[in-house]
């Protein structure tokens, strides 16, 4: 097993307890840590190898595999488990000799604390002593390989091995194994973490091939959570370039127009993608926010009106709804639209509304929509009885 640390001293133990008795060897490359990381990876009988940081994650990887002696390579992070549950699908593979290099993804949950992020997942209960939050992101990535010199990885931030695997026409297999990933829980370590995935990779975007769709996206994903909307509008414009007809990509350019004030051309956005993929409930969601904040009161209501027919238990749907409903029929409405939610609902408390309240109420105001800002400002202003 392979990884690269710098002071990950909060993660790795339950990273590295979580493999020890799966893994013939464990590299650790350190880049700099100054807690107690490298006493932790000793413990746990890794071979520890220093490397000089060169904002270059791809490069540290590779030297990470380079120390490798075994017959095959598993890549995780330090804030990274695998399941008990799962040691044995890895054991019985590695097992079998291989006549040929290969390669196998896995899944990774990303476990989150938010609930509104696209392509969220509540935790099913499958994995009870992994699960955390409430509820992950899924992402699939090739994490197990035969060792061979010629698999390395490729680009400096949310570097890979697929398009090395590319060259060698290998084509990756799927493996049944979960990979359990918990750094987004939290915050504050993520965000800084992000910041520096961003800056390199915005410092060394143009060195990235022409073909390079997976690391402008993940670098696109990156620049949105850090609230950097025009750069992601540029990112996802640049993949769009190279995939025009990716949906994941159009919704998400449409909520970075969205967030830089650009509500007509993020309403285009989604449009293109509702005809990609009409049934994704993101898109008619984003559909009918965008239109509110036209000052399409009406038509939103209409939409979301008909998306909750088919999601009835979508808590932003209905929020929106409501929102949409009060704008739509006025003043006197709002309020008693916004009661009955919170009777309806156990999602909705007072509270909830009122945060949530404030938020589209600024929103709408930037937007220039006052008197919707108004009518929801009012509505959900004091606590609801």
């Amino acid at each position: 097993m392979c990884l690269i640390i710098k002071d990950e001293a909060q993660w790795l133990p339950g990273c590295l307890a979580s493999i020890q008795q799966i893994a013939g060897e464990i590299i650790v490359v350190d880049t700099g840590s100054k807690d107690e990381s490298l006493t932790i990876a000793q413990q746990y009988g890794a071979k520890i190898f220093k490397f000089d940081w060169q904002d270059d994650f791809a490069a540290a990887r590779n030297f990470s595999l380079e120390q490798a002696t075994g017959n095959w390579i598993l890549v995780l992070d330090a804030d990274e488990k695998i399941s008990s549950q799962d040691h044995n699908h890895i054991i019985n593979l590695i097992r079998q000799p291989a006549t040929s290099p290969t390669a196998y993804k896995l899944l990774t949950r990303n476990y989150t604390n938010r609930n509104n992020l696209v392509g969220w997942q509540a935790n099913p209960g499958d994995y009870p002593k992994e699960e955390s939050g409430c509820g992950w992101i899924p992402s699939i990535k090739v994490r197990l390989w035969s060792n061979h010199p010629q698999i390395r990885f490729s680009y400096p931030v949310h570097e890979l091995v697929e398009p090395a695997l590319e060259r060698l026409d290998i084509e990756p297999l799927a493996l049944p194994v979960v990979i359990h990933h918990y750094g987004k829980l939290d915050d504050a370590a993520a965000r800084k973490k992000g910041e520096k995935y961003f800056q390199i990779g915005w410092q060394k975007l143009e060195s990235m091939d022409n073909n390079a769709r997976i690391p402008l996206r993940e670098l696109a994903i990156q620049a949105g959570m850090l609230g950097k909307f025009a750069e992601a509008a540029v990112l996802w414009q640049r993949f769009l370039d190279l995939d025009p007809k990716n949906c994941e990509a159009l919704l998400n350019l449409g909520t970075a127009l969205f967030s830089t004030g650009k509500i007509k051309q993020a309403l285009a956005a989604v449009k293109k993608a509702a005809h990609i993929h009409p049934g994704l409930k993101e898109i008619r969601f984003n559909q009918a926010l965008y239109e509110l904040h036209l000052g399409r009161a009406a038509d939103a209501d209409k939409r979301i009106q008909r998306l909750l027919k088919k999601y009835p238990a979508y808590p932003a749907a209905r929020f929106l709804q409501a929102a949409a409903h009060a704008c739509h029929k006025g003043d006197k409405s709002g309020r008693q639209t916004f009661r009955q939610l919170q009777d309806q609902s156990l999602d909705f408390t007072s509270e909830i509304i009122q945060i949530a309240g404030q938020e589209l109420s600024s929103t709408l105001a930037r937007a220039g929509r006052t008197k919707y800002a108004e009518i929801i400002k009012k509505a959900t202003a004091d606590r609801l009885i």
